[in-house]
């Protein structure tokens, strides 16, 4: 039989776990780093298990080692397993196994069983002082992308491992500063407490055990499915279909009415209150109108989609250029430019706090004569 293995950090809690179930007739015969191997035997109530740092870190105790905690009546049963390599197994603990209740413990002397930790606890202390840090700065990164650029995070039909990535490598480094804050708090009972303490429920070891493998296996999943998922545009529906107002203009309010109805898709995103594209009429035909409306929850992030949603009228021209940038009641800044030769196509952008609207026109109308009505529909969905 084989279980998820406990941390061999909680000591109390992996000691009760392997005593409990050799109480129930299994006995551990390998501890992997993720994996715990169980054999069947018979049923025991007076088995005891204790666990004893390595030391060194790697390989098994040797045969005098063994032989003497023999005759004192413990028995070698495995070594927790924390990593391999091509010339060695890198562990951690060294289990040991007394049937006999009167046999005297492993390390009666205090001082030394805390000594014997030192290697492990200085191991510790460094995850914790970089992990940090480390956690630190890849927060930053993940804030970073998401705030410098905006607009792929603010549409879910846009999928991207790199948050996914680091997510990982957060908690990789959460889970070895976890541990190390627990050892940490072990060692520390060792040094107040009189007898050292031997056992402790370990339900809430397995159920940290569980949720760091869950979070591990559904970002595995989530960045496995990233990889084989096309990426599917979200259909627009009209907006009558819709129970809520859709933030938009129609043609019909520009004076250039078009068959059918103004059609729409909504986007969810933490980052953002609400997210909506809306089309109306041919993309290949006048008239014809597709806008982007954003109400981000940080008027900072605004001003950086703004940004970049600037750089992609690059096909219209300089989206820098002074000479697109206009005054428009009511926005705290707006951008216009219009084809010079044709004078149909147009395109206008306003930020009103945390509000961005991103609007392309194919028509008769000017733009600039309707951006009070912009101006109100902004108003009205302020939230």
């Amino acid at each position: 039989m084989r279980r998820l293995a406990l941390d061999p950090m909680d000591v109390p809690a992996v000691q009760a776990w392997l005593e409990d179930w050799a109480a129930r007739g299994w006995y551990v015969e390998s501890y992997g780093k993720n994996l715990v191997s169980f054999a069947r035997g018979e049923r025991q109530k007076d088995v005891r298990y204790r666990l004893q740092p390595v030391g060194g870190g790697c390989g098994e105790p040797d045969q005098d080692t063994r032989e003497s905690y023999r005759e004192m009546g413990w028995t070698y049963v495995c070594s927790t397993v924390l990593g391999r390599s091509l010339s060695d197994v890198k562990t951690e603990f060294h289990i040991w196994r007394c049937e006999d209740p009167g046999t005297p413990e492993l390390d009666t002397d205090q001082t030394l069983r805390e000594e014997a930790y030192g290697d492990l606890l200085r191991r510790g202390w460094r995850n914790i002082w970089m992990g940090v840090p480390l956690i630190a700065a890849v927060l930053a990164v993940m804030w970073w992308l998401v705030w410098s650029h905006p607009r792929e995070y603010l549409l879910e039909g846009h999928p991207d491992s790199t948050i996914l990535m680091l997510c990982c490598n957060v908690l990789l480094t959460l889970h070895l500063v976890d541990r190390a804050v627990r050892l940490v708090r072990f060692t520390r009972r060792l040094r107040q407490e009189e007898p050292a303490p031997q056992r402790a429920p370990w339900g809430r070891a397995r159920a940290r055990v569980w949720v760091f493998q869950g979070l591990y296996a559904l970002i595995l999943v989530v960045m496995i499915g990233n990889l084989f998922r096309p990426y599917e545009h979200r259909p627009y529906r009209p907006v009558s279909q819709y129970d809520r107002p859709v933030p938009c203009v129609s043609l019909a309010e520009l004076g250039t009415p078009a068959e059918g109805e103004v059609e729409a898709v909504d986007f969810h995103s933490i980052w953002a209150k609400s997210v909506w594209w809306t089309a109306e009429g041919s993309y290949d035909a006048s008239p014809h109108c597709s806008a982007e409306y954003y109400s981000l929850r940080f008027s900072s992030m605004a001003e950086n989609l703004e940004e970049q949603l600037l750089r992609r009228w690059a096909y219209l021209g300089d989206g820098d250029h002074p000479e697109l940038r206009v005054a428009v009641p009511g926005t705290d800044s707006a951008w216009y430019w219009r084809d010079e030769i044709q004078g149909k196509r147009q395109a206008l952008m306003l930020r009103r706090g945390g509000q961005v609207l991103d609007v392309f026109y194919l028509g008769e109308a000017d733009l600039m004569e309707h951006t009070d009505r912009y101006v109100e529909m902004l108003e009205k969905f302020q939230q």
